[in-house]
């Protein structure tokens, strides 16, 4: 597999690490209490000092027992969950954990009136000891500010935690001013997949595309050329998510104000409105074979798999089938990658089962829990090193059976082909990973934007209300 060109760096082989982490779009994050006397977007907001973050001191501790909350509605979580669980409660008897488990029966609506209850409950001091991430009902930049979560970070020095087989970029992306509120347990990266021939027809540059806006400029030209016969992306999916990729830091939680200025923002804007991707527009890839055939037969440049790691598996193995698959992360501004947290957990401040949340969690992060459940993490990157790269030889060296149907409508004979090297060259993208965001609705640009991108309203329109809709929310 071809690799672009090498990331500029101050360290060979790692972006710059920082001391304090960089989460949602790069920014630091403060407590919201003490900022209120300084007006959101106002001329002193740029300037003023974020305050530090707060955490109340624990309760009284009893550490009798622990309940978790999570559904069912993400079927891959809640199986892991499950199994943690029962095997947890098989080696602490005296200490058992009990699932607050919601069933959703496939709807999300009950998926999130059950959430919504729940976050609710914990934000009055109530409700579950521990609770799994939920990327869509769930801002936790605004829920660590409001000292919400507890801090971890004692539990793990105490017990001198061994981070090393840890993406640690990744995990620091739930620490804030040395308090470990959010403990991350899988991460997706923002990389696309094509062949070396369909570079070669369209003269998309990946070297180009060593920054965010050199990756901006090569999509431009390449979808500005009236001769190209294929669509830069088979979904407009692939380039929803631009604004965190690029790490814009224009949301600033710290001084509750957005900035909307950045020209990266108006030029990714106007390529996504003109976007005429393969597939509808509000479709995912889906089908990483579809992609990958679809790249076969001309049609577009560029497909994005929905999961991380199963999408690596069958993109680039059935891209490999018919020519060389190539790999290309989006870079941010300054030549870094982002990670997008896909699955956390938190624990509740005023829980009085600190203790037993600290040890279920570092159950949850183990080595044997995480190989022993290996065949229900298919979706996303796993925090362990150790786990990503078991699941690659597992469906690889030792795997008896093909992951290609031979009855799929595509065309694709025989297993994948996914050489040591491939799989090396996405690990190095894991190891680059500087900075960490959570997806959080009412601060995504492009859903605040969308009377531009649907034609009802001119770019600075759009953007003038986004801005006030933002500094609105942050203030609250």
């Amino acid at each position: 597999m071809k690799k672009p060109a090498p990331t500029p760096q101050t360290t060979p082989g790692k972006c710059p690490r920082r001391s304090a982490p960089v989460r949602l779009l790069g920014l630091s994050l403060a407590c919201l209490a003490g900022l209120s006397a300084c007006a959101p977007g106002g001329a002193d907001s740029a300037d003023a000092e974020p305050a530090p973050i707060e955490v109340p001191p624990p309760v009284e501790q009893t550490n009798e027992g622990l309940t978790i909350f999570y559904t069912d509605y993400n079927e891959v979580e809640a199986k892991i969950l499950d199994a943690a669980i029962s095997q947890f409660n098989q080696q602490h008897p005296d200490t058992p954990v009990t699932a607050d488990k919601h069933f959703a029966d496939g709807l999300y609506t009950s998926h999130q009136d059950a959430y919504t209850k729940m976050i609710t409950e914990v934000m009055a001091g109530d409700g579950p000891d521990l609770f799994l991430y939920d990327f869509l009902t769930m801002d936790v930049e605004k829920m660590a500010r409001r000292g919400v979560f507890a801090d971890l970070e004692p539990y793990f020095e105490a017990d001198h935690f061994d981070w090393s087989g840890y993406n640690q970029a990744v995990m620091e992306g739930g620490v804030w001013d040395g308090h470990r509120l959010v403990v991350p347990l899988s991460y997706s990266l923002p990389v696309l997949y094509t062949s070396q021939t369909a570079l070669e027809e369209t003269g998309f540059s990946v070297e180009n595309c060593d920054t965010f806006d050199g990756f901006l400029d090569e999509v431009e030209k390449m979808e500005s050329d009236p001769e190209q016969t294929r669509e830069a992306f088979r979904s407009e999916e692939a380039f929803y998510y631009f604004p965190y990729n690029s790490g814009l830091p224009y949301v600033d939680y710290d001084r509750q104000t957005a900035d909307l200025s950045f020209p990266e923002l108006e030029q990714g804007a106007s390529i996504y409105k003109n976007l005429k991707p393969v597939l509808a527009p509000g479709f995912a890839d889906g089908s990483d074979m579809a992609g990958a055939a679809d790249i076969r037969d001309g049609k577009c440049l560029f497909t994005c798999p929905d999961f991380s790691l199963y999408g690596f598996f069958l993109a680039a193995g059935c891209i490999n089938k018919f020519d060389d698959a190539v790999m290309l992360p989006i870079r941010d501004t300054q030549g870094g990658i982002r990670a997008r947290i896909t699955s956390a957990v938190m624990v509740r401040n005023s829980s009085s089962n600190l203790q037993v949340a600290y040890e279920f969690i570092k159950f949850l992060l183990s080595e044997e829990f995480q190989l022993d459940t290996i065949g229900w993490r298919w979706q996303h990157f796993s925090v362990l090193d150790a786990a990503n790269e078991r699941y690659y030889i597992e469906n690889t060296v030792e795997r008896d059976n093909s992951m290609i149907a031979p009855d799929n409508p595509y065309g694709f004979e025989g297993n994948i082909v996914l050489p040591q090297a491939d799989y090396d060259e996405l690990a190095s993208y894991m190891d680059e990973v500087g900075g960490v965001f959570f997806y959080t609705a009412d601060t995504n640009f492009m859903r605040q934007i969308k009377d531009y991108l649907s034609g009802n309203a001119s770019y600075e329109e759009a953007v003038r209300a986004a801005e006030r809709q933002m500094n609105l929310y942050l203030s609250e």
